[in-house]
């Protein structure tokens, strides 16, 4: 498995097997980081407001480090099914 990087209009989508994050830029500085399953994007497991001014390439870092996160105590298998 790699990563996608895609953009979408203004937003960016980084997906990574099964898991993606939107990021969506708000309207007065800061995103918006969504974090869903790949084949079914209303299935969102994480929502992650920045309302810092951060720069494209920072955004990115914190987007993959979202992506990549993984929770002890959760099984991530009821929300990631294919």
């Amino acid at each position: 498995m790699f990563e996608k990087t895609t953009k979408d209009g203004i937003s960016t989508v980084i997906s990574f097997g099964n898991l993606q994050v939107k990021i969506v830029p708000k309207i007065y500085g800061g995103y918006t980081l969504t974090k869903s399953a790949t084949n079914d994007p209303f299935k969102i497991i994480e929502i992650r407001e920045i309302r810092l001014p951060l720069s494209e390439k920072e955004i990115l870092k914190e987007a993959r480090e979202l992506l990549k996160r993984k929770y002890d105590s959760i099984d991530f298998n009821n929300y990631c099914t294919t």
